[in-house]
């Protein structure tokens, strides 16, 4: 019966603790005063690059957010923040293929190997969200989304994605 319980409170404090890992990280200026932001623009492209699906998508739930916290998008270049966005892309590697092992039991011993190493690599884009104020060209807000946007996602997974991950950045803004 102990087993059980020390087995149910483990498996508790452990889903808690995943719970509580941050889908995202903010870092702010704790001496910005977020008030004063009232407009907003989105930073200017080059001229030969084109504007992706995902930016898009990033730049309508930025905009979403940003209105249900008081700040409309400006035209002209006097906004108050200018808002810089990015996926950047990262890769991890899973290998797989060789292995060694060992073991005994009664009267046995054994070891065995495999075949060579095979790794491949997983790409995928990492969100990230700036907020620059325009009067003295500093970033004053930066959030990063600790989620994988990932190649293989249909359209509807990444406009999910992205909205969720925008949402969990803008939740506690303005900074207290």
């Amino acid at each position: 019966m102990n087993n059980v319980l020390s087995c149910v409170f483990c498996c508790a404090l452990l889903g808690s603790l995943i719970a509580c890992t941050a889908d995202v990280s903010t870092d702010y200026d704790k001496q910005t005063n977020y008030a004063q932001f009232k407009t907003y623009q989105f930073a200017v492209q080059p001229d030969d690059d084109s504007t992706s699906l995902d930016a898009v998508r990033v730049e309508n739930a930025i905009t979403r957010e940003l209105q249900t916290h008081g700040l409309t998008l400006s035209k002209d270049k006097a906004a108050d923040v200018t808002i810089r966005h990015a996926i950047q892309s990262q890769s991890d590697y899973q290998s797989s293929g060789t292995s060694f092992g060992f073991g005994y039991g009664f009267n046995n011993v054994g070891i065995g190997v495999s075949t060579p190493t095979q790794y491949k690599e997983y790409k995928y884009g990492k969100l990230i969200v700036e907020m620059v104020a325009t009067n003295n060209n500093q970033v004053v807000w930066r959030s990063v989304s600790q989620r994988k946007l990932k190649e293989t996602m249909s359209p509807d997974d990444r406009e999910t994605f992205i909205d969720e991950q925008i949402g969990e950045m803008f939740k506690n803004y303005p900074p207290q």
